[in-house]
């Protein structure tokens, strides 16, 4: 099985719980780069009003290459921020973390569907309800900029509204298939 494991896809897809959970029955470490960020460097919000996406990015981007190098030897899965590996800005960062997934391990991607409006309408109703205030019109935007884009990356591609336990129950025997 793969030393390191790589979960991407929009927000409000289930990563962090997915992954959670999936890290648990691999029994490997789970590292939600969202939550290393906000510990190690500030809250994600109030960093991006303060600084800026473009800083952001920078900053996210440089956290994963220290985190792969300080869990390295262990078996890990990385839950990345929704704008890891699609956004409109900074192509280039966007383009060298592609590369370093690529290169480090391999990716999941999780989207509740293949169907455009069915993965738009949960990916919404997920983020509006987390409570954060986050606007509907913005967070369409966003979502309608990466699906194409999302829906074509991914080693392995998990398109699922079911519970947070039977995806990580189906991605566990997709991984025993591949190493199999």
């Amino acid at each position: 099985m793969v030393d390191c494991i790589f979960l991407i896809g929009p927000g409000g897809a289930g990563k962090s719980t997915v992954g959670q959970l999936l890290a648990e029955q691999l029994g490997y470490v789970a590292i939600d780069l969202d939550d290393v960020f906000c510990a190690r460097i500030a809250n994600i919000r109030e960093y991006i009003k303060s600084h800026g996406y473009e800083s952001y990015l920078e900053q996210n981007s440089t956290l994963l290459r220290t985190l792969l190098v300080e869990y390295a030897g262990h078996n890990r899965l990385f839950i990345l921020s929704s704008g890891f590996l699609s956004t409109d800005m900074r192509p280039d960062i966007v383009d060298t973390n592609r590369k370093m997934v690529s290169e480090q391990g391999l990716s999941v991607l999780l989207m509740p569907s293949r169907n455009y409006a069915e993965a738009l309408g949960c990916i919404i109703n997920r983020q509006l309800n987390r409570g954060f205030g986050l606007v509907r019109e913005k967070e369409e935007l966003k979502f309608s900029q990466r699906f194409d884009e999302y829906s074509q990356m991914g080693d392995l591609k998990i398109f699922s509204m079911q519970a947070p336990e039977l995806i990580a129950a189906k991605i566990v025997d997709e991984l025993a298939t591949r190493s199999a």
